[in-house]
């Protein structure tokens, strides 16, 4: 939202949570409001609201990135995976393919549809989802395909590598590391930190996005990663203890994996660079400053923020 009030665009945004504290959101920060509109809205149970809003504003665009996102719950809690995740996408594009002003509908997906994945994986991968995250994502994602091949509905499909950036939730890799050696508390690396990823920075990602929108080919697939080397995650904190001057042997502790970690994701993302100009911009080691310098500012109100993943039914 930040990235495209910045552009010009009206913003009308939705989320079944209220608006949190103003460090968790950008767009707060922005000097002119007047071009943002926001409804604390499910779309599991406030459809019929959530539609007659795009009934009055009538959106060209609409970027859907709810859902369910945690893989360690989804295996307590499947159910309520698959209605966020596939059966609240099914119910509003249902309807929203029949509204003649939606001219582009970005679909924010996930590589772990394709599984754990080899080195520089394309768009036409076969999937092979490990948890019911990953499935609850490809059935949404799946039933938009037939939608654009039945109606041409105007869909795009992203997949990034892990985003990360100021403002993130804290229980995410980087920010929860961060905030752990700041405590001087041990940070838990399942399966010892072996899995391999890469990251991308939250402002490359809105960059992409808002490509898309503007240019995406319906219908597509779209891959937003990196061109830099993955990195195994235990070596990602080795990285921050170094830049916060931590010793990283007595800050982690290693415990066993999650049942269907993948081991890699490794995606291409030649397709956006070559046809719509894309590239990432900021490194990982400038990514990750800023973050330690968002949250040593605002240590006040992070040191007093939950740190663990909070599940809404």
């Amino acid at each position: 939202m930040h990235h495209a009030l910045q552009c010009g665009y009206r913003v009308i945004g939705i989320s079944r949570s209220a608006e949190y504290s103003s460090i968790m959101l950008p767009y707060r920060y922005q000097i002119n409001l007047r071009n943002f509109l926001f409804h604390q809205l499910d779309v599991n149970h406030d459809l019929e609201q959530i539609l007659r809003i795009a009934d009055q504003e009538e959106p060209e665009i609409i970027a859907n990135f709810a859902a369910q996102g945690d893989v360690r719950n989804s295996w307590r809690l499947p159910d309520q995976w698959y209605q966020t995740n596939c059966m609240g996408v099914v119910q509003l594009t249902e309807a929203l393919r029949k509204r003649a002003y939606l001219g582009k509908y970005i679909t924010s997906s996930t590589p772990e549809v394709y599984g754990s994945t080899e080195k520089n994986l394309l768009e036409n991968h076969c999937y092979l989802p490990s948890t019911p995250y990953a499935a609850s994502k490809l059935a949404g994602d799946l039933h938009l395909m037939t939608l654009h091949k039945r109606y041409q509905f105007p869909v795009v499909f992203t997949r990034a590598a892990n985003v990360y950036g100021i403002h993130q939730q804290l229980y995410r890799i980087i920010p929860r590391s961060i905030i752990y050696l700041k405590l001087g508390k041990p940070l838990e690396l399942h399966g010892g930190g072996g899995a391999v990823r890469s990251f991308i920075h939250i402002r490359d990602v809105a960059d992409a996005t808002m490509r898309l929108a503007e240019q995406g080919k319906d219908g597509e697939v779209y891959h937003i990663a990196p061109q830099e080397e993955e990195i195994r995650i235990g070596q990602l904190v080795q990285i921050i203890c170094g830049m916060m001057n931590c010793d990283f042997e007595n800050s982690v502790k290693l415990i066993s994996e999650n049942f269907g970690q993948d081991a890699m994701y490794s995606l291409n993302s030649d397709k956006i660079r070559t046809q719509l100009g894309w590239k990432s911009e900021v490194s990982l080691e400038v990514g990750i400053q800023e973050v330690i310098t968002w949250i040593e500012d605002n240590w006040d109100i992070v040191c007093r923020m939950p740190l663990d993943y909070i599940h809404k039914p």
